[in-house]
């Protein structure tokens, strides 16, 4: 319970301080420069009048996404991920190398303090714009590292609370399992509200000051769920 706790405080920064960072400092264009594929213009407004490509109506592929269809990523990562990991876990049982639930969740944790620390680190790096802004690939690698720590912790403590709860408290049981996930998700919030940003109409008036916010708050987020599964691996 105190490990799905921490994971999810973790992970569920990808509604409030993840959209927000995706929104604020993240390039989100999936080109770099505008050009044409099969007769079609390519690229985000922006690169095509660089270009000095004109465009009308839908005669045209834009390449550029919103923050909110980041959210996107974890979902599509779970599709590919899940199957590969349900054949890992039953040929690892096969041949009794399966890892034990305790080893399961501290890798998970690490995987989730691990995306954290990969935005850290890209910046520190200097994998930065003048607009203060990352590429979006980071932001892609983040979200691999949190959907496959999710694939070690989620399934298989969900799975663990049903083995190893008497039968007349199985439901109690896998309620508080859920609980300890909504409170992690209200204790996200304010973490999230602590990483905001001074805004007028919306819009950030210190991109650089945002992006050092989220850096020293994921910095932080990412040490405790290193430190935490490192503890989990451990015992």
């Amino acid at each position: 319970i105190f490990g799905s706790a921490v994971f999810f405080t973790l992970f569920e920064q990808a509604g409030s301080s993840l959209n927000l960072f995706a929104d604020r400092n993240v390039d989100l264009s999936l080109t770099q420069t505008a050009g044409t594929i099969f007769g079609f213009p390519y690229g985000t407004p922006d690169q095509l009048q660089a270009a000095g490509i004109a465009v009308s109506g839908w005669q045209w592929i834009d390449t550029s996404i919103t923050a909110a269809q980041t959210q996107s990523f974890n979902a599509g990562f779970i599709l590919i991920f899940a199957p590969i990991f349900a054949a890992l876990w039953l040929f690892l049982g096969k041949h009794k190398r399966d890892p034990n639930p305790v080893m399961k969740f501290g890798l998970g944790l690490l995987q989730v303090g691990l995306g954290f620390m990969v935005v850290v680190w890209a910046a520190k790096s200097g994998m930065v714009n003048s607009a203060f802004q990352m590429p979006l690939m980071i932001l892609g690698f983040l979200y691999l590292l949190h959907t496959t720590g999710e694939l070690f912790l989620s399934p298989v403590g969900l799975s663990e609370i049903t083995k190893l709860s008497m039968p007349s408290v199985v439901s109690f049981m896998m309620a508080v399992w859920f609980l300890s996930s909504s409170i992690a998700q209200y204790v996200g919030g304010i973490i999230a509200g602590a990483m905001g940003a001074e805004t007028v109409g919306g819009q950030v008036l210190d991109p650089q000051g945002a992006l050092a916010t989220s850096l020293d708050g994921f910095g932080k987020l990412g040490w405790a769920g290193i430190g935490v599964g490192v503890f989990f691996i451990l015992i």
